[in-house]
């Protein structure tokens, strides 16, 4: 699995650094925890693994919205 994906032009994330964080879905949305990286498909967009801590549900989500997600310290 990738450990490096770009956020923008020029600029790579090291997404195990966000493994094990808690982030919110915007300013007032339900929190969840960073579970890692999911195996890139061809030409798609880097995804995270996430729990949402509310349901335990756990699901995909695109790397460009987490990284927008306030950190929830």
């Amino acid at each position: 699995m990738a450990s490096a994906a770009k956020r923008s032009e020029g600029e790579m994330v090291d997404m195990g650094t966000l493994v094990g964080t808690f982030r919110r879905f915007g300013l007032v949305g339900p929190p969840y925890e960073v579970l890692g990286p999911v195996a890139p498909a061809a030409g798609a967009e880097p995804r995270m693994r996430i729990r949402l801590l509310e349901t335990g549900e756990e699901t995909d989500y695109a790397l460009a919205q987490l990284l927008l997600d306030p950190s929830e310290d």
